[in-house]
Order: structure tokens, then C-alpha cells, then sequence
């Protein structure tokens, strides 16, 4: 599929998309913290099926990655698709970028987060807390067991993110030289080389790393996402099966099935280990073929004239802000209790109080601190006289 003109704007699928993953590890993180105790009498069914709603909201970090590859990978594609034979990523350049849109949010919102936990506990300044902290700024938490989890539980994908835009460029030297296919097989590896280098660590030295939140073991999920972006401009082609919902929709039900059953295998024996090398991809692959999909889809509509659909024009502004509610989110839901809502209450505070709330605190943080960081487009020389003037295109963004 090749959009018109080998360009491409603001792609609204996206955005929705992206906005839906949000508000979905939203709820997946407020049902989480929430008393979900065995309740007596009719409320017993209550945490199972609280529990159930909210089992499957981590997966929406890898539609995360899948579209973060696509953006990322956005201006090398452009510019084969227009016939640069080899367009030019340089580096210094890509992350003054990079850290110019994403850092001074995130710096805030640590900032945020440890002025908060001294307001309301002891902090002890210790040589563990300065570890953690710096490991937080350089942004490799995730590196270490001790510090993946702390400050905000869900600052280890942001990690992950940032050491992918460093690994873009020896996919982008892999995909060059030897193509997608032999590329793909390399993120795998990757993949594969990174267990077994956990494992080895741990039984011969007795040293822990983690596995599921480093960024090698999700390289081939956001490398596929880069391939993507190189299907939509006609760069490279794709079959078929890339663009039909019930492979997606087949892949995604592997990893929930994966996700449900590995739970029940002994943690280190083969079988564990080779079923979850297969479950993140499977939810990559899901979300691979989904995006792809919602491209197609968008491209047909915009081809028609017509509106965006409803739900995307619903979810689209909340894509726009979703880094924002990434980074922010949990210091809000830190505050359900002050609602004091019951047990029976669980759902609709969530769903009509603390995700709205989120929503808003994060619009509010984002106009603070995201928009006046984001990239902005030189303006356009004014056209010669008699020339017909050229409508600008928003570009796609690339945060999360």
C-alpha cells in the first residue's frame, strides 16, 4: 500500500491507536492498586472479574513499541520512497531531537514523582537512592533489578525507548545492507541471546538481570513497526496476510493464551523459556498487522473524502497527549483513595472519576511540558505570485 504522494501527515489512526493503549494501561494500573480483596456475600465475583478486565492491559506497551518503530523510522522511509537512494539519519542531529521532545518531560515528571515520595514518607538520601535516581536520569533503570520498578512502575518502558532509538541506527545499517529478512532474524537473536544471557548470569554468577524489560528482547517487536512505515510509502511490500485483521486477531489470542498458561510452567525450564520467547512477539505481530490495517484504512477514507471514523476522532486527542498520561498517570491514580469508595464502587470511580482525572492532568502537564518542547516546522516561504499556495501537512509524531 503506497499513500498518495509518497508522504505522509498526521496519521489519526495512530493517534487513536495510541491514545487507546494509553487509556487501557490507565485502567490496567488503577484496577491494579485498587482493594481487591475477597468480598462476602454477592460481591465475591467482584476481584475475579476485576482481575480478568485488567489482566491484558500490559500489552498495550507493545502497540507502544510496533508504532514508536513506524514513527522513528518515518524519515529514512520518506525519503526512499522519494528516491534518495541512501537517505541520511545523522546521528548528533537525531538526538538533539530526541531529547529535546522527550527528555524535559520525562525530567519533570521524575522530578514530580521523588518530590512526592518525600512529601509523604522518609526518604532516606543513601548511596541505593542516588544509584536509583541516577540510573533514572540516564534513563537504564531498567538495567538493574533493584531500580526497574522504583520511582514509577512504569518508567522501565521509557528506558526501553530510549535504548531503541540508540539500537535504530544498526537497524537501520542491518536493513541497508542485508534487508528485512535477514534483519528481522537478527532482532530474534537478539532476543533469544539476551535469555540466555540472563540465565547464564544467574546460574553461574549468581547475578540477576532483568529479561522481559530490556530493550534487546523487544527489538524485533519495534522493528517491525519500522517495516511498517516502509510498506505504507510503498518502500518495500508486504503479503497480504499483513494487512487482514484475523491474523491479527490470531496472533494477539496466541499471546493471551501464552500469557495465561506460562503462569503455570516452572519459571526455569525450557518449556517457560521457549513459550515466552514467542508470547511479546505474538503480541507485536498482532499489532504489526493491526497497524497496518488502520494505515490502509485511513488512506481509503482520506482517498473517499470522508470523516474519520467516530472512535477515532474520539481517541485521536488523547493519542496527542498520551506521553504526557504515560508519564503522569500514576501519581493521579496514587490518589484514589481519597474518594474512599468501596469495594462495589471499584469500576465506576475508575471508569467516570480517576481516568478522566488522569486524562486532564495529563493535558494539563502536557501543555507545561511536552508541547513547548516539540519540534517545530520551519515556516514555508510565501508562494510566488500567481502560484497556487501548498497545503502544509502536521507530521507525524514519534513520542509514545
Amino acid at each position: 500500500m503506497t499513500l498518495a504522494g509518497k508522504k505522509i501527515g498526521r496519521v489519526l489512526s495512530l493517534d487513536a491507536m495510541r491514545g487507546g493503549a494509553a487509556l487501557v494501561v490507565v485502567l490496567y494500573h488503577a484496577l491494579g492498586v485498587a482493594p481487591l480483596t475477597a468480598a462476602g456475600g454477592w460481591q465475591w465475583w467482584l476481584p475475579v472479574v476485576t482481575a480478568y478486565l485488567v489482566h491484558f492491559g500490559y500489552a498495550g506497551v507493545y502497540l507502544f513499541f510496533v508504532i514508536s518503530g513506524f514513527c522513528i523510522h518515518l524519515h529514512w522511509a520518506r525519503g526512499r520512497a522519494n528516491g534518495v537512494e541512501s537517505p541520511q539519519v545523522p546521528f548528533l542531529p537525531f538526538w538533539k531531537r530526541r531529547v529535546r521532545r522527550l527528555y524535559p518531560p520525562y525530567l519533570a515528571a521524575l522530578v514530580l514523582y521523588l518530590a512526592h515520595s518525600a512529601y509523604v514518607s522518609h526518604v532516606e538520601v543513601n548511596g541505593a537512592y542516588l544509584w536509583d535516581a541516577l540510573l533514572h536520569l540516564l534513563m537504564i533503570h531498567n538495567l538493574d533489578p533493584r531500580t526497574t520498578y522504583t520511582i514509577n512502575g512504569a518508567f522501565w518502558t521509557l528506558a526501553i525507548e530510549e535504548q531503541l532509538y540508540l539500537a535504530y541506527f544498526l537497524l537501520l545499517a542491518l536493513r541497508v545492507r542485508h534487508g528485512w529478512a535477514r534483519t528481522l532474524f537478527v532482532c530474534a537473536a537478539a532476543r533469544v541471546g539476551w535469555l540466555l544471557l540472563g540465565r547464564s548470569l544467574g546460574y553461574f554468577a549468581g547475578v540477576e538481570i532483568p529479561v522481559s524489560e530490556a530493550a534487546a528482547t523487544s527489538w524485533i517487536i519495534w522493528a517491525l513497526g519500522a517495516l511498517g512505515v516502509e510498506a505504507a510509502l510503498g518502500v518495500t511490500r508486504l503479503p497480504a496476510w499483513c494487512y487482514r485483521l484475523r491474523y491479527s486477531f490470531a496472533s494477539l489470542l496466541t499471546a493471551m493464551g501464552l500469557a495465561l498458561g506460562l503462569p503455570y510452567v516452572e519459571h526455569r525450564v525450557w518449556l517457560h523459556d521457549a513459550g515466552w520467547l514467542l508470547m511479546h512477539p505474538a503480541w507485536g505481530v498482532g499489532f504489526f498487522v493491526l497497524v497496518n490495517y488502520a494505515v490502509l484504512k485511513e488512506q481509503a477514507w482520506r482517498r473517499a473524502a470522508s470523516r474519520a471514523p467516530r472512535g477515532v476522532r474520539w481517541l485521536a486527542p488523547v493519542g496527542l497527549i498520551s506521553y504526557s498520561l504515560y508519564l503522569t498517570h500514576l501519581l493521579v491514580l496514587m490518589k484514589w483513595y481519597w474518594f474512599g469508595f468501596t469495594r462495589l464502587h471499584i469500576l465506576t470511580v475508575t471508569l467516570l472519576i480517576m481516568t478522566p482525572l488522569a486524562v486532564l492532568f495529563a493535558w494539563g502537564y502536557y501543555r507545561l511540558f511536552e508541547r513547548p518542547f516539540m519540534t517545530t516546522r520551519k515556516r514555508a516561504p510565501s508562494p510566488a505570485p500567481h502560484a497556487p499556495p501548498v497545503a502544509a501537512q502536521p507530521e507525524l509524531s514519534s513520542a509514545q
